[in-house]
């Protein structure tokens, strides 16, 4: 958001949820008076394309963590994968990993994590409306996930390592709607740094803005 900020001399520069340093996809990208919808675009359902790395489970729920176990001998059915999968299907509970944004007495629990500390999480409430398994390859599955705010797909894939007993992490992450948005609408970060402020103003949605393409200007 700064690139863009320092880029075209912009403002105000939000965005309607973030996205973890590994993952890609659709990331809303809110200017000026936009900024004020962020709470409003946080609030809506988000959709994923995921891959799971089963026989691995590493201290950040990701590919990127430290390894903490590791199980050789996954060989699961397309159907006991199902099953398992039905345990996150509708209104769960999750428990917000360590490595996350969230914050204790004012601090990031990731900051707390880099200490090698952990400290209690309350479990919250979201809702997996959508939970499609793509395919199984190996230690691999691809699933497809349309979920509420607030829910973490590394904790997901996290949980599902330990009911099926092999441990698990994410190994992939790829946005791919935020609310009415879609992946397929959306436009390149890099070729909108690259081009001209006018093409940036062609860019905005005035629906998502709630203000005219010359707002911007």
């Amino acid at each position: 958001m700064d690139r863009l900020k320092k880029r075209f001399r912009i403002k105000k520069v939000g965005h309607g949820g973030s996205l973890d340093p590994m993952a890609t996809g659709l990331l809303i990208i809110l200017i000026n008076r936009g900024t004020k919808l962020a709470s409003g675009m946080l609030g809506g359902e988000k959709e994923y394309e995921a891959t799971v790395l089963l026989g691995t489970e590493t201290d950040s729920q990701d590919i990127t963590g430290k390894v903490v176990r590791l199980d050789d001998k996954v060989n699961f059915t397309r159907d006991e994968i199902e099953k398992a999968l039905d345990n996150f299907r509708g209104e769960i509970q999750q428990i917000p990993p360590m490595v996350s944004a969230l914050k204790h007495r004012g601090e990031r629990l990731y900051k707390i994590a880099r200490r090698g500390e952990v400290i209690e999480r309350a479990p919250r409430t979201v809702t997996i409306s959508s939970l499609i398994l793509r395919e199984v390859s190996g230690s691999s599955i691809r699933i497809d996930i349309r979920s509420s705010k607030g829910t973490y797909i590394r904790t997901l894939s996290h949980d599902l390592g330990r009911l099926l007993g092999c441990g698990g992490c994410l190994s992939a992450l790829r946005r791919t709607r935020v609310g009415p948005y879609d992946i397929r609408d959306a436009f390149n970060f890099d070729d909108l740094l690259k081009g001209t402020r006018e093409r940036l103003a062609e860019c905005i949605l005035p629906v998502a803005s709630q203000a005219p393409a010359s707002e911007f200007k």
